[in-house]
């Protein structure tokens, strides 16, 4: 059987959008189990041998344009191979979650809703006892985690495109291995600052010793429960709404935009997006765990939502849903990143002198706190991909992430947040060119950028893109000399001033 091309991008097409509606419906607690073993099933050309050889093939014969197109083709359909055949042991995962609950005391919780619990908890013990709970109900998924893990080395081995980093890293056409430098300079660079904000808020805040903070402590931090008023998810929503339609990007995109705001017992604790047909059908997910943790997470949605339903709907299917996933991430974090300027939360919020500076002086230290968490991350998720038995990595992993974050985190939690394919690579480069764009939207168009429709009309001819441009080529566009670790590290300078 001879496999074209043009068969195989419209098969990439039908499969992406079909993953994208199986993953809204099971995250937005629609159905209970994932399906994503039959999906695939129905899928099987992609799993055809001849499928990356036609790939690898026209890659080498092919130029300009097209070559691009190819190469962000092969790589997602490489993906889908490995994720193919972790789709049952997947799907085996995501119905224990969905089953499990967590009693404490007379009450009982699905274990999805333990997160939005502990971070609505003031009472420190109750908190704790609820996330200790939980994390005893994870041993039971452990043994599934780790055959997961196996699996994916040998599916990515089976590729033939060199050990797991180096197959890695061809794929996402990232140097991931130098990207942990980066990640080493992040850590150093930020470290003294970062524990001097973490004693005072640790105080302030949490009335404990610095020392002392465990990972629940972090949930409730972040829900900032004493503002809880000023973050109300309507408002802040509708006061969203009101700004993007002034900037020239109306959330709601001439109809393309769905958003779900139900509440529904299986729904994930976080906001998410879906591109389901980009940019026709973009879903805007958030839950309703309250407080400020929610106003964040919907400003990062809200970017990847723009993202999608700006996208030129005329540019090939590579351009419009593939591609380097770094970009998309830079407009989520530009927009997650308004939570730190005092401006727009005063607009927002209606806060005013000391309350409004002790809260950006508390936004800015948990915005640092996430970056030193990706940039652990990534350190830590190298570490296990080379090692020999990665079920003995939690101590390091506890090592790592709470040496970064200075909160203790569980061990038992070691394999909860790896993502495969070195996700979190992608944050960070997502991270650094967030901080390009911020710097060059202030320069041309002041402090107030996100109110301007200069503004609108400059980041809408880079939305129209897509995701044709990878990171690394943006950050030159936009007049930097490479993507690196400095322009972000003098914005945290910024935030913590």
């Amino acid at each position: 059987m001879s496999l074209g091309i043009p068969e195989i991008r419209d098969t990439a097409e039908r499969l992406k959008s079909a993953i994208a509606a199986e993953r809204y419906e099971t995250k937005a607690g629609l159905k209970e189990r994932s399906e994503f073993g039959p999906l695939y099933e129905h899928h099987r050309l992609l799993r055809d041998p001849e499928v990356l050889p036609a790939l690898q093939r026209g890659l080498a014969e092919a130029t300009g344009d097209e070559r691009r197109r190819l190469g962000w083709l092969l790589s997602w359909v490489a993906d889908q191979r490995v994720e193919a055949d972790l789709a049952p042991l997947e799907d085996q995962l995501r119905a224990w979650e969905a089953s499990a609950t967590v009693r404490r005391g007379p009450s009982l919780l699905p274990l999805r809703r333990v997160p939005a619990r502990v971070a609505q908890t003031a009472d420190r013990g109750e908190r704790l006892a609820w996330s200790e709970a939980r994390n005893a109900r994870l041993e039971e998924a452990a043994a599934l985690q780790i055959d997961i893990l196996y699996r994916e080395r040998e599916a990515v081995a089976e590729l033939g495109f060199g050990d797991y980093v180096e197959a890695r890293e061809r794929l996402a056409g990232i140097n991931i291995r130098g990207l942990a430098r980066e990640a080493v300079r992040i850590l150093s660079h930020t470290e003294d600052a970062y524990r001097e904000h973490l004693r005072r808020h640790a105080r302030t805040h949490l009335s404990i010793d610095p020392e002392d903070g465990k990972q629940p402590d972090l949930l409730w931090l972040r829900r900032m429960s004493w503002l809880a008023d000023r973050f109300g998810l309507p408002s802040v929503l509708a006061a969203i709404q009101r700004d993007l339609a002034e900037l020239g990007l109306p959330l709601e995109a001439n109809g393309k935009v769905q958003l779900d705001l139900d509440i529904r017992p299986l729904k994930v604790s976080e906001s998410f997006s879906v591109g389901l047909q980009v940019p026709g059908r973009v879903v805007l997910v958030a839950p309703r765990v309250g407080g400020w943790g929610d106003c964040e997470s919907l400003l990062h949605e809200i970017g990847h939502v723009l993202h999608f339903a700006y996208t030129g709907a005329r540019l090939p299917f590579e351009y419009r849903a593939l591609g380097d996933s770094a970009v998309t991430e830079t407009f989520a974090l530009l927009f997650e990143s308004l939570v730190l300027d005092a401006g727009w939360a005063e607009r927002t919020t209606r806060m005013e002198g000391p309350e409004l500076e002790e809260y950006r002086r508390l936004a800015a230290f948990l915005k640092l706190g996430r970056l030193r968490l990706h940039a652990a991350r990534l350190l830590y998720e190298l570490e296990l991909a080379n090692a020999e038995r990665p079920g003995q990595m939690a101590p390091r992993y506890v090592e790592l992430i709470s040496g970064a974050t200075g909160f203790g985190y569980d061990e038992r939690t070691y394999l909860e947040d790896v993502r495969r394919g070195f996700w979190v690579a992608r944050q960070l480069r997502g991270w650094m060119l967030s901080a390009i764009l911020r710097r060059v939207l202030r320069d041309r168009f002041d402090e107030d950028w996100y109110l301007n429709p200069a503004a609108g009309s400059f980041l809408g001819e880079i939305l129209s893109a897509g995701q044709r441009e990878d990171a690394g080529q943006l950050a030159t566009q936009l007049g930097a000399d490479k993507l690196t670790a400095r322009p972000l590290l003098d914005s945290v300078s910024e935030w913590l001033d």
